[in-house]
C-alpha cells in the first residue's frame, strides 16, 4: 500500500512539474541525418514529412523546411539550433539505409533545458516509411501535449500516397527542387524536379501532392524562367486541376494558381490571387503569410502587409526572402529612416541608391550607384535607378535616354516590369511632362502595381499633382483601394 502510495506520488510530481513548465509554443524538425553517404532526400523528406502535418494542425508554430534546410550539411548541436531558430522544441535525428531496410532514430527536446521528451527507434523496410511519418507525428503531438480536435488529429495521419516508389520519386522531386540555389542552376534544377515528380506520378496517378508540386514547378518555368514558352502555364493548369480533383484539401494547390493569377499570363489580377493565398491560409495555417505580404504590398494596403509580413516573422524569423519582402516595403512606404536603422537588410544595389535618393543626399546616391554598377553590371534594376537619379540631378535628357534600354531588358510584363513603369513615371513627372507620367503609372498598375497610398506621398510625382489627368487617375485608384480594403481589411 505504502509503496503504491509512493509511486502514485512519483507519477503526480512528474505529471504536474511538466504541467507547470511554460507552454511550449514552436517546434524546428532538424532534416535527419545519414550516417552513410548519399540519401539525402530522406532525411529532409522525413523531417518535411513531420513539418506538414504539424504545422496544418495550426496549434504550433513549426519552422518550415526553408529554415531548417541548411542544418543538413552543418554540423551543430541540436539545441544550439533551436536557439538559433528560436523555438521552445526541437527534433533531431538520423537514419541508415541497407537495401530495402531503413533505421531511424529520433529525439524531441525541449529548448529551456535540454531534457528528452521523446525518443524512439525504427528498424523497418522502406517501404514502412508512412508508419515512421505517423508516429513521428503522432508523438509530438501528444508529447507536446497539443489540444487536438478530430479534423486537427487527422491531419497528423494523412498520406498522401501508399506506393513507397511513387514516395520516393516525390522526395527526390522535392529534394531537387531545393537545390535551386541561383539563377543559373535554377531552370535545370526545375527540370530535373518535374522529371521527377512525373515519374512519382507515373507510379501512383492519383498522388494529388505529386500532381500541385509539379503544377508549381511548371508555374515557375512559366513566370520565371521561360515566359516565352506559353506551355509550360497550359501544363500548370493541367496538373492543377487533377490535384484539385483528387484532394480539394490541399493548400499547395492554391499557391499555385496565386502564382499564375497575378503573372502576365493572367493579366495580374490582384484580387483572385489574393483570395487564393487565404484559401491555402485556411488550409495550412503555416503558409500563405509570405505571398500575402507581397500581394497586400502591390494593392497598396500597407496596414495588411505589415500584419502579415509580422505573421512571416513569427514562423520564420530566419528568412532571407523576408528581408527581401521588408526590403520592398520600406520603398513601397518611403520608410527611408527604417531602412537606414536595420543594418540586416542593408546591401549594395537599388535599395541604397533609392535611400541616398530619397534623403536627397545625391553624391552619396552617385556613388552608391557606381559601386552597384561595377559589382553587378547587367542587373535589371540598374538602368531605371540610373534614370531615376539622372532625372533627380535635372539631367531628363540623360534619364529618357535610359528608357529605351529599360524597356529592352523588360520584353514581356515579367514580375519587375511594374517597377521599371513605374520608375519611368517618375523620370516624367519630375520633368513635369503629366501625361506621359500618368501613362506609365496606369501601365504600372496593369502590371500589378496598385499603390494608391504611395502616389498620394511620393514627392517624385510633386510636379504633376495639380495635372487634371493626375487627379484623375488618383481618384480611380482610390475608389480602386477603397474597394480593396473593404473586401480584405
Amino acid at each position: 500500500m505504502l509503496a503504491g502510495s509512493a509511486i502514485g506520488y512519483a507519477w503526480w510530481r512528474q505529471e504536474h512539474s511538466f504541467r507547470r513548465q511554460p507552454e511550449i509554443k514552436s517546434l524546428a524538425v532538424l532534416p535527419l541525418k545519414s550516417l552513410d553517404a548519399g540519401d539525402n532526400y530522406l532525411g529532409l523528406g522525413i523531417a518535411d514529412a513531420a513539418i506538414g502535418r504539424v504545422s496544418r494542425t495550426g496549434r504550433l508554430v513549426v519552422r518550415p523546411m526553408s529554415a531548417v534546410r541548411r542544418y543538413l550539411d552543418e554540423e551543430i548541436d541540436a539545441l544550439a539550433a533551436a536557439k538559433q531558430l528560436g523555438v521552445d522544441s526541437v527534433l533531431e535525428g538520423s537514419f541508415q539505409r541497407a537495401d530495402d531496410r531503413l533505421r531511424v532514430s529520433v529525439n524531441l527536446l525541449r529548448t529551456r533545458d535540454g531534457a528528452s521528451l521523446w525518443t524512439d527507434s525504427f528498424d523497418l523496410r522502406m517501404s514502412d516509411i508512412f508508419t515512421i511519418q505517423d508516429t513521428v507525428a503522432q508523438q509530438i503531438a501528444s508529447r507536446l501535449r497539443l489540444q487536438l480536435d478530430t479534423s486537427q488529429q487527422a491531419q497528423l495521419t494523412k498520406r498522401y500516397t501508399s506506393n513507397p516508389i511513387a514516395y520516393e520519386f516525390y522526395l527526390k522531386g522535392a529534394y531537387a527542387y531545393d537545390q535551386r540555389t541561383t539563377a543559373n542552376n535554377a531552370a535545370q534544377q526545375l527540370k530535373t524536379a518535374i522529371s521527377l515528380f512525373k515519374r512519382a506520378i507515373d507510379a501512383d496517378p492519383t498522388f494529388a501532392l505529386a500532381h500541385a508540386r509539379l503544377a508549381y514547378c511548371y508555374a515557375r518555368m512559366a513566370v520565371f524562367q521561360e515566359p516565352t514558352q506559353p506551355a509550360w502555364v497550359e501544363r500548370a493548369k493541367e496538373e492543377i486541376n487533377r490535384a484539385q480533383e483528387l484532394d480539394p484539401q490541399l493548400a499547395e494547390t492554391h499557391l499555385v494558381r496565386f502564382q499564375l493569377l497575378y503573372s502576365e499570363f493572367e493579366g495580374y489580377q490582384g484580387e483572385a490571387a489574393v483570395r487564393e493565398v487565404q484559401l491555402a491560409n485556411e488550409l495550412n495555417p503555416s503558409v500563405g503569410h509570405t505571398e500575402l505580404t507581397y500581394l497586400y504590398q502591390h494593392l497598396g494596403l500597407e496596414d495588411l502587409a505589415v500584419r502579415e509580413l509580422a505573421r512571416a516573422f513569427e514562423i520564420d524569423p530566419t528568412s532571407d526572402a523576408l528581408k527581401s519582402s521588408t526590403l520592398t516595403l520600406y520603398e513601397l512606404q518611403s520608410k527611408y529612416d527604417e531602412y537606414a536603422a536595420n543594418q540586416s537588410v542593408r546591401r549594395v544595389g537599388r535599395s541604397e541608391v533609392w535611400y541616398f535618393m530619397g534623403k536627397g543626399r545625391l553624391e552619396e546616391a552617385q556613388k552608391a550607384m557606381d559601386e552597384w554598377s561595377a559589382k553587378q553590371p547587367t542587373h535589371v534594376d540598374l538602368p531605371p535607378m540610373k534614370a531615376l537619379l539622372f532625372a533627380v540631378k535635372g539631367d531628363f535628357r540623360a534619364a529618357e535616354a535610359e528608357i529605351p534600354i529599360i524597356l529592352s531588358r523588360h520584353p514581356l510584363k515579367d514580375p519587375l516590369y511594374h517597377h521599371a513603369a513605374y520608375d519611368i513615371a517618375c523620370v516624367y513627372a519630375l520633368e513635369g511632362k503629366s501625361a506621359e507620367a500618368v501613362k506609365w503609372l496606369r501601365e504600372s498598375a496593369v502590371a500589378g502595381f496598385h499603390l494608391y497610398p504611395r502616389y498620394t506621398r511620393d514627392a517624385y510625382l510633386n510636379r504633376i499633382r495639380q495635372a487634371p489627368e493626375f487627379i484623375q487617375f488618383l481618384a480611380e485608384m482610390k475608389a480602386e483601394n477603397d474597394r480593396y480594403r473593404h473586401e480584405f481589411s
